[in-house]
């Protein structure tokens, strides 16, 4: 039976989703029956961008843009109604900081800068072709387009089963994507009564944040010493080290959190059994859990893939490692932690790379090019209350996709660096938000 327009737009976000997941691209179909939403715009000349994410990428790109110039029309997309912060939220999760600290409002920057704001709003597809973006809500027509939907998780590297990666994401969320995996993960550490606690680390460098795993096992584990709770925090590591901040880490633990985590490098991770809580590594044979995280491989979120800029095969996208445009699509971009470059998937390389797309849009708007600007990026990673360490890093771009980074480091927890830790979140919450 046809969809009608008016019953198209009475579709929950959960029933478009659904409806995907049915007859191979469905919901293709039902959006492009959807009427192109009416949204003002500056003129009716006014170049419309469209941005797919809130994020520390998107949220930096609308603001700037529309400093930038005033007239250009720009749309930002998020499907939650609220900003959420993956940024800091390690320390939420064991008291260190309220949950104010990470929650912030999309709609007094969108008021202040200008620019349209569709909170509480799913991308269901895009058509480059026709540039547009179809949402639960209706189609959007864009000039220019930027997807920067963050990451999102790739289970069956490690699990072949949809139904138990169904059961690793409600039993043990990895809680990298900001949400109910937090909420959960936060639940589980405050009830937690003993025995052994779980961390998994993705291989590689190309997962959401690479110390982010090691200062939430930390911390974990501080907060089980704090409350004498008889259990231990146990790092799964694909990695021979943590691959930043490694003697950061490795002086917390064996100082600060001794006796309460214990860290098994170069696991190479195999399979994991689920329902029967045991990972399966080719260096340690079967490590056995209690509770805990299953943080596993990432890919981009899934938007990019619809708009046919990931390779079959493949898990990112691919774009101009320094104008960050689709090959041979100047009209769309992928930022933040979709986009595939060896630079770090951290809120803070979000926020200088998104600076530069933006200058890149307004230019491309304009006719013009500008030189590339290589993000910078600094990290910071509390190990305990009043106690951080940071890296912070400038990139070099050397052609061929490949970048050399210039990193300076302070790897010794200190009172001062905690503070620096807060301040610096602060900073950039004014930056996308005031």
């Amino acid at each position: 039976m046809k969809m009608d327009r008016r019953d198209f737009l009475k579709l929950s976000c959960g029933s478009v989703v659904a409806a995907s997941l049915v007859g191979g691209g469905a919901s293709f179909t039902y959006a492009k029956e959807a009427e192109e939403l009416n949204l003002p715009k500056p003129s009716a000349n006014s170049p419309r961008v469209v941005i797919v994410g809130a994020g520390w990428s998107g949220l930096a790109i609308a603001k700037y843009i529309k400093m930038g110039n005033p007239k250009v029309d720009v749309v930002l997309i998020d499907k939650r109604e609220e900003f959420f912060s993956c940024p800091v939220s390690n320390l939420w999760l064991v008291g260190l900081v309220d949950l104010e600290f990470l929650v912030h409002d999309y709609l007094a920057p969108a008021s202040k800068y200008g620019y349209h704001m569709l909170s509480g709003t799913s991308v269901i597809d895009v058509d480059r072709n026709a540039r547009k973006v179809y949402t639960d809500k209706g189609a959007i027509s864009y000039d220019y387009l930027v997807l920067s939907p963050g990451i999102d998780y790739h289970y069956e590297a490690w699990i072949k089963d949809p139904k138990d990666i169904e059961l690793a994401k409600v039993r043990y969320p990895a809680a990298f994507i900001p949400g109910s995996g937090h909420l959960k993960l936060k639940q589980k550490i405050q009830e937690f009564e003993g025995g052994t606690f779980v961390v998994t680390v993705p291989p590689g460098t190309d997962f959401r944040c690479p110390p982010g795993p090691y200062e939430r096992a930390t911390l974990i584990a501080w907060y089980f010493k704090k409350n004498d709770i008889k259990g231990k925090v146990v790092i799964v590591d694909n990695h021979e080290k943590p691959p930043v901040k490694a003697k950061g880490f490795q002086y917390a633990w064996d100082n600060i959190v001794k006796d309460y985590i214990e860290y098994y490098p170069s696991a190479n991770i195999k399979s994991i059994d689920v329902a029967g809580r045991k990972i399966l590594t080719e260096t340690y044979g079967e490590i056995t859990f209690d509770d805990g995280t299953i943080y596993p491989v990432c890919r981009a979120g899934d938007i990019v893939f619809k708009a046919g800029l990931v390779k079959k095969g493949e898990r990112w996208p691919t774009i101009d490692p320094t104008r960050y445009n689709a090959i041979g699509d100047d009209r769309v971009y992928v930022t933040g932690d979709s986009r595939n470059q060896p630079i770090p998937k951290s809120g803070n390389a979000a926020n200088t790379e998104a600076k530069y797309v933006a200058k890149l849009i307004l230019a491309r708007i304009a006719n013009k090019e500008i030189d590339y600007i290589a993000p910078s990026n600094i990290c910071y990673s509390a190990v305990a209350p009043n106690q951080a360490i940071w890296i912070s890093a400038t990139y070099e771009y050397l052609g061929d996709g490949k970048f050399k980074p210039s990193p300076k480091l302070d790897e010794q927890p200190t009172e001062a660096n905690y503070k620096a830790y807060i301040e610096w979140a602060k900073g950039l919450y004014r930056d996308m938000f005031r």
